[in-house]
């Protein structure tokens, strides 16, 4: 057997190594990552939080930090995520996206704000564009948007992997121990593989065809290089989004799904607000076509801060789950009409 077709089983006995090493080191502990399991979250701004006591005893949320949301935790700190790359002691670097694939090997994709602060060496060790993995694997920006024929580093903002969960640990493991295939072989070797990346980038890019754009608020595959779904189809019609139909790019500052891919499940949080029917602010969580709505002051309800808004880099997981698992929310969760 090939170690191409033998690489499912060593990643996941490697994950459960890389998990072991973690532990000596996290500032939160690797323990504490399963409150992340189901549902998971950044913010854009710190905050003090006055609710239950995070493990490390430190009452500040950095926009850096992984969160739960009901009940309350605080599942990785920022430093916790960029230990492996040896980023400790460092300023919080923003947590841009994430996606918690597996709580047992400690499996998170995510991105930062900035770009890594380890530069003595002849490139930056990362940049704010790649997703980085916390077992180590950098994939470029380049790798995520070649099929869009972008030519340079565009930024990252929101990731969701698609495919099963044991699929995505295992290809994870192949691509650090073997190296992250580049260019078109990056999308081939995860067409070969079943799963896909979707993600949302920081700016409007304009291939050479005049009438084709490719917004900071689309959702993209970089399997196929197709947009998944257009920012004028995430909102109701009521809603000014899309360019240059309705004129305005809202853009895509988180976003997540079920593992399938089905877009129906699709929840996102937007760039900037809308002050018009139906209401939201750039903390709000959103399902696709507005069918739901939940409000960022509930997501942070549990952290017993002063403020009412702080936010929404980064989602993981559905909304869905609070409510499955009887979270009283009484008016929080506001329905519209409309259902996609």
């Amino acid at each position: 057997m090939s170690k191409r077709d033998n690489f499912f089983v060593v990643g996941l006995f490697a994950c459960s190594l890389s998990l072991f090493a973690i532990a000596s080191y996290a500032q939160v502990g690797p323990g504490q990552l399963v409150r992340c399991e189901n549902f998971a979250f950044s913010t854009e701004e710190d905050f003090i939080s006055m609710g239950p006591e995070p493990p490390d005893g430190n009452p500040m949320m950095y926009a850096g930090d992984l969160l739960a949301s009901h009940p309350t935790a605080v599942c990785a700190r920022n430093e916790d995520l960029l230990l492996i790359f040896d980023i400790v002691n460092k300023d919080d670097l923003g947590l841009d996206a994430a996606d918690v694939i597996d709580v047992d090997g400690y499996i998170v994709a995510f991105s930062t704000e900035i770009d890594s602060p380890n530069n003595g060496q002849t490139v930056p060790q990362f940049t704010a564009g790649d997703l980085l993995i916390t077992n180590g694997v950098v994939i470029r920006n380049a790798e995520l948007t070649f099929k869009f024929s972008i030519p340079y580093d565009i930024g990252l903002d929101a990731v969701h992997f698609i495919g099963e969960t044991q699929t995505i640990v295992a290809v994870l493991e192949f691509f650090r121990t073997q190296g992250v295939p580049t260019g078109l072989a990056f999308s081939q070797e995860l067409a070969r593989l079943g799963i896909d990346i979707w993600f949302s980038i920081e700016g409007t890019f304009s291939p050479s065809e005049p009438l084709i754009q490719i917004l900071d608020g689309d959702l993209l595959s970089a399997r196929d290089g197709v947009i998944v779904a257009k920012q004028i189809d995430l909102f109701p019609a009521s809603v000014p989004a899309g360019i240059p139909q309705r004129g305005v790019d809202f853009g895509l500052d988180a976003a997540t799904a079920d593992r399938r891919g089905d877009v129906a499940t699709f929840e996102f949080s937007p760039e900037i607000l809308f002050d018009k029917e139906p209401l939201f602010i750039d903390g709000d969580a959103l399902r696709y076509g507005q069918s739901a709505h939940m409000p960022n002051d509930f997501l942070i309800r549990g952290f017993e801060t002063v403020t009412s808004e702080v936010g929404l880099d980064a989602l993981s997981g559905t909304l869905d789950v609070l409510f499955a698992d009887g979270v009283e929310t009484g008016n929080v969760m506001r329905w519209s009409s409309s259902v996609p």
